[in-house]
């Protein structure tokens, strides 16, 4: 950004738009797109975490008629927070899904525009600036931005690791470590206001057991901070022997009024174009204060209305939900073959849309630096991709590549990726 742009913004208004190897690159992505047909040479998006396997589906069923109607209701003003059936359609499907005991009320959904606006409103309405957030990483960028940018907190990470524990497992969270950071920012005399967690976590794929939850949310009790668990991929668990625990089943919450969930339309149904996202809350207050700020973050008329329809197909929902997990599972266990049959190592996930692969051998030196390197050598060999370090990984080498796509789609971006690396590899026998 030049000086003269620096001059007309704000700080905060600078700040908004970092320049990145990221960024840029997924620009170019934008201007030239793949296409197995029109576009052959184009750039293949193993970044942007997308569902494309129930693509037809969705189509056909959107274009039955009873979604996707006009009518002279959608030309004037209704209910910000989430139109009636909507919410009904919602709180049954994330009851019959999710928490079957236990079943959810629409009076406790808020509809907003998208998991970005839930995650941001609920830091205004929970937080002031310069509190404390504790957040295991790593994780989607898009969380960590959230929660620091606008609106100005103070991120405590817990940093997962890929160096293995006693039994060989990585990337592990454990409630003594997040313990240890409440007490280390409560030491800097910082309020320390919320715990953020991704389940199933993005990237890592890992589904959280719910005695683990348990301990999570007791310790947020103990402490009186806010648990915000985002659920975006509740319904995406692709591991038939994984079963997901969402808080919602919980039927005693050490903490209702400080424990809050997000879901969305976006990845367990695959419409990330429709902006659509739910925050489910049991706090008065907070519910009070989320109806106020809804107002600059609601969702259209016309989309909640398809959206209710497609939830309240009950018979079609049944049917796509566990197409979508069974397809998710093809395509994970292709990608995991192909990148281990070329000597990539994999942390092999449960859920989500991606996979969490280990390009360390790979790269010059072990920083973050020879990480972006190879970042930029994969865009030019024709994939957009995201690595370790955008999602605040403390390990170099690890990326983050998407599995969910059209299989002609994810063989080729893949091959482009282990030509890439081999010919990475064969430089360095040279040398």
């Amino acid at each position: 950004m030049s000086e003269k742009d620096t001059d007309l913004l704000s700080q905060r208004g600078s700040e908004s738009f970092p320049e990145s190897a990221i960024l840029s690159s997924y620009n170019k992505y934008l201007s030239n797109p793949f296409h197995a047909k029109d576009n052959p040479k184009g750039i293949i998006n193993l970044g942007t975490a997308i569902t494309r396997t129930m693509e037809d589906e969705i189509k056909v069923r959107m274009m039955q008629g009873d979604a996707l109607r006009y009518g002279v209701e959608y030309q004037h003003y209704y209910n910000y927070s989430g139109i009636e059936d909507l919410r009904k359609a919602t709180a049954d499907i994330l009851t019959r899904q999710l928490a079957p005991d236990n079943p959810v009320s629409p009076d406790d959904l808020i509809v907003m525009n998208g998991a970005y606006s839930c995650m941001e409103s609920l830091s205004y309405a929970l937080m002031d600036p310069g509190d404390a957030v504790i957040m295991p990483t790593p994780v989607y960028p898009g969380v960590f931005k959230t929660f620091h940018g606008r609106s100005r907190l103070d991120i405590h990470p817990v940093a997962l690791r890929a160096k293995p524990d006693s039994e060989g497992r990585t990337f592990q969270l454990r409630v003594e470590e997040v313990e240890a950071k409440v007490n280390e920012a409560k030491a800097t005399g910082r309020r320390v206001r919320a715990f953020i967690l991704v389940n199933p976590q993005n990237p890592l794929g890992e589904v959280y057991p719910p005695d683990l939850l348990l301990d999570l949310l007791n310790l947020c009790a103990k402490h009186k901070m806010h648990f915000i668990c985002n659920e975006l991929y509740a319904m995406s668990v692709y591991d038939a022997d994984v079963a997901f625990h969402s808080l919602l089943a919980f039927k005693e919450l050490p903490d209702p009024d400080r424990t809050h969930v997000i879901w969305g339309m976006s990845k367990d149904f695959g419409l990330a174009g429709f902006r659509v996202g739910v925050v489910h809350t049991r706090s008065a207050p907070v519910k009070k204060c989320l109806v106020e700020l809804v107002n600059s973050m609601c969702t259209p008329h016309l989309i909640q209305k398809a959206c209710a329809v497609l939830l309240q197909d009950k018979a079609w929902c049944d049917m796509f939900i566990p197409t979508h997990k069974r397809r998710l599972g093809i395509l994970h266990r292709k990608c995991v073959a192909k990148l281990e049959n070329a000597g990539v190592a994999v942390r092999r996930g449960e859920g989500g849309f991606f996979v969490w692969v280990d390009f360390s051998p790979f790269l010059k030196d072990h920083t973050a630096e020879a990480e972006t390197e190879l970042f930029l050598e994969l865009m030019e060999g024709g994939t957009f991709t995201r690595c370790g370090s955008d999602m605040s990984c403390q390990d170099p080498g690890w990326f983050r590549l998407i599995f969910s796509l059209s299989e002609i789609e994810l063989e080729e971006g893949l091959n482009r990726i282990l030509k890439v690396l081999q010919n990475r590899a064969s430089k360095q026998i040279l040398t």
